[in-house]
């Protein structure tokens, strides 16, 4: 019984391999290649997206359309995008494990050299080459999961079964099949094209970010910001001509008429219609004049025009928008799914700042979850076509919104509590120098894991760098001097010039 289960859990985890090579150009389209036209430049945006009225402009487009659209010109969401992919840019790291589910050096070595090929280019004889580091395609599906709730990107190999490039494909030209309960097969309908390219190869990927999981369309999650976006328009376009009625003093002028009639010329005054067409021409000229007028000229006229000043006490004293203005921030500050303190608008205390920017570092780091997951599909298949049966893991570093230097105190505690553990034998060595260094354990470093290398330091099982529990505390130590080890002067180097007392 026990070996025909291990005979079947064999047959599941057997690795199987793509049955036909993997075209070299690539199968997907991006957004702006066009295949009948690829000696024709690029059309270039016309750069008038700041004129658009998101108001009358959402009637005709769809949410896609207009989420792409108000990246661009509306100054809340463009602000959202850029803080989450600044926030959200850390460092990633990968780790191979071989089919045993550990760390393998060698494993590390071949993944080092397929990274290579895929961002440092190497054959210079093509001529331009537009090579795209991690750190863009990183940013790249970032800004796609923001503005499509997904990211698409095929992983196209060269002749050598090598990975060349990732390529990222548009989940709007994406449409989705179920040819059986739950399974799914894409094909992509380039834009100006009626043939469809089928996406069913086993180099395509496809990473969803908080997806409803009774659809199969990724829809972006500020989509609920558009009818809010939509509402501000309408009330700032109102605001504007409000403000050039009667938000500004204006000037009255009243034309005497009958003033006018005494100086009509002889000839027509016996005419009344061209008596009215006169005396109109000069009230024509008259706000001609007044019209053209700047805040430094003055105003000359006869005893027959008398001038005021309309609402000249206090102009706009009707006109208190505060409350619908707030309102709207409101909202459209929850349908961006970010924090007061992030887009500007940020008026608690500092305790609540602390608090948002916490919350919105956490939203941030959770957009780098299907972009690792991404990487670990693509560099797991591009590493088993070389032969290796083990896998790869990406993982990016934790948002961290303090600065290195002011984190050294809390590594040094890591540090000390990572070296009782691994002289324990608790941890392995490789488990340690990720911990601390984000990387596997290199050849030259020695393996400590259970040596007890701690035991035999001065000061017994914490040894020369252990850090007294009892002293450490958040509240009466919030800058975490306490957490750093007797010798390290530097970091207590900003209470050695203390007075006593103080």
């Amino acid at each position: 019984m026990a070996t025909t289960s291990g005979s079947t859990l064999n047959k599941v985890t057997q690795l199987i391999l793509p049955k036909k090579k993997a075209n070299e150009k690539g199968v997907a389209y991006t957004n702006t290649y066009n295949p009948t036209a690829t000696t024709t430049v690029l059309s270039a945006p016309n750069y008038r997206n700041h004129l658009t009225d998101l108001f009358t402009s959402r009637q005709q487009s769809d949410s896609r359309v207009l989420m792409k659209d108000l990246a661009k010109f509306d100054p809340d969401v463009s602000a959202t995008i850029h803080a989450f992919l600044t926030v959200a840019n850390t460092t990633p790291r990968f780790y191979v494990y071989d089919e045993n589910d550990v760390l393998d050096q060698v494993g590390q070595q071949t993944l080092h050299q397929l990274l290579g090929a895929l961002n440092r280019r190497s054959d210079y004889s093509t001529n331009f080459d537009f090579t795209k580091s991690f750190r863009e395609i990183s940013e790249e599906f970032r800004y796609m999961v923001l503005l499509r709730g997904a990211c698409h990107a095929e992983l196209v190999f060269n002749k050598l079964l090598l990975p060349a490039s990732i390529r990222i494909v548009d989940p709007v030209t994406v449409e989705w099949f179920e040819t059986a309960p739950g399974v799914y097969k894409p094909q992509q309908r380039p834009a100006g094209s009626s043939t469809p390219i089928s996406l069913d190869i086993p180099n395509f990927f496809v990473k969803n970010y908080r997806q409803n999981p009774t659809e199969i369309y990724a829809e972006s999650m500020f989509v609920s910001a558009i009818n809010t976006v939509a509402a501000r328009q309408q009330v700032i376009n109102d605001l504007y001509r409000i403000m050039q009625k009667t938000g500004y003093p204006r000037i009255d002028i009243s034309v005497a008429e009958e003033v006018l009639r005494k100086n009509l010329p002889s000839n027509i005054k016996a005419n009344d219609s061209q008596a009215t067409v006169w005396v109109n021409a000069r009230l024509s000229e008259i706000a001609a004049q007044v019209s053209d007028l700047g805040p430094e000229d003055a105003f000359v006229h006869v005893d027959a025009v008398e001038t005021e000043v309309v609402n000249q006490g206090g102009p706009g004293k009707s006109m208190d928008v505060t409350s619908v203005i707030e309102v709207l921030n409101a909202q459209n500050q929850a349908a961006l799914k970010t924090m007061a303190t992030i887009i500007g608008r940020g008026t608690s205390g500092v305790n609540t700042a602390s608090v948002e920017a916490r919350i919105f570092s956490m939203s941030a780091d959770s957009l780098n979850g299907p972009i690792a997951d991404m990487f670990s599909d693509m560099l797991t298949l591009a590493i088993r076509l070389t032969g290796y049966l083990g896998y790869v893991v990406v993982k990016f570093d934790e948002v961290e919104l303090r600065p290195q230097s002011e984190l050294e105190p809390q590594f040094i505690m890591r540090q000390t509590r990572l070296q009782n553990d691994l002289s324990l034998g608790l941890i392995t060595d490789d488990e340690y120098h990720i911990q601390m260094y984000g990387r596997p354990r290199p050849d030259s470093a020695p393996l400590l894991s259970g040596t007890g290398f701690m035991m035999a330091a001065p000061g017994g099982a914490a040894g020369s760098a252990s850090v007294d529990a009892s002293k450490i505390s958040p509240n009466s130590d919030p800058l975490g001097r306490s957490i750093t080890t007797p010798g390290s002067k530097s970091a207590k180097s900003a209470t050695v010039n203390k007075k006593p007392g103080k």
